[in-house]
């Protein structure tokens, strides 16, 4: 029986994308993680998938898995609605940082297999669609999101058909999250960091949604 293989990163990518692909699956081996091109070893175990992306609907494909570290090889979505990482000078450093922070909390890894396959289909369900009033309300954190990195943060918002979903990240990690439900229902989780900010903040989108 032969055992599976385990890497750091596995790095997906279509014809076009194989050449920065390449590059950068190098660049990641010289830094020392171990680098498995392609998905034809489902059985192998991997901290994250890297699939590299040319389109806003490839990236919107993604199933959003921890697992997965999406990366974004054309133009650049407005507003930010999903995560991903660029395809820059900064990108391998971006790796190196969340491989090690994965194996700092002692992450297990997950096989190929897992984190490509396709997540099962929803059951529909009846929703209203959206209204003018939250998607001004994600307008308005999208629009903030970039003021985080000034302080080594990182915030995405979602904007669903009755929910705006919004969270705020140091290092892969989660300090904030904040999700506002239909016109009434607002929702606060503090895992790290300081909340004396949020009384202030929570009185603004309830008088918002009055």
């Amino acid at each position: 029986m032969i055992e599976s293989a385990t890497y750091d990163i596995a790095v997906s990518f279509a014809e076009e994308e194989r050449a920065v692909a390449g590059e950068v699956a190098e660049a990641c081996r010289q830094r020392g993680l171990t680098v498995l091109e392609g998905t034809d070893l489902p059985e192998a175990q991997v901290r994250f998938l890297v699939p590299f992306v040319s389109t806003v609907d490839d990236l919107l494909a993604q199933n959003g898995d921890e697992h997965v570290l999406p990366v974004l090889t054309g133009e650049v979505p407005s507003p930010p609605h999903v995560t991903y990482l660029r395809a820059d000078e900064g990108l391998v450093d971006a790796l190196v940082s969340r491989v090690e922070a994965a194996e700092t909390a002692g992450r297990d890894r997950v096989s190929v297999a897992d984190v490509v396959a396709p997540a099962p289909a929803p059951t529909p369900t009846p929703t209203q669609p959206e209204t003018p009033l939250l998607r001004a309300l994600a307008e308005q954190f999208a629009a903030a999101s970039p003021e985080l990195t000034k302080r080594g943060l990182a915030g995405t918002v979602h904007l669903g058909d009755t929910t705006v979903a919004v969270r705020v990240e140091r290092s892969g990690d989660t300090v904030y999250a904040l999700q506002v439900e239909g016109d009434e229902t607002v929702n606060f989780v503090v895992l790290g960091g300081t909340a004396e900010l949020f009384p202030t903040l929570c009185q603004r989108i309830e008088d918002m949604l009055r």
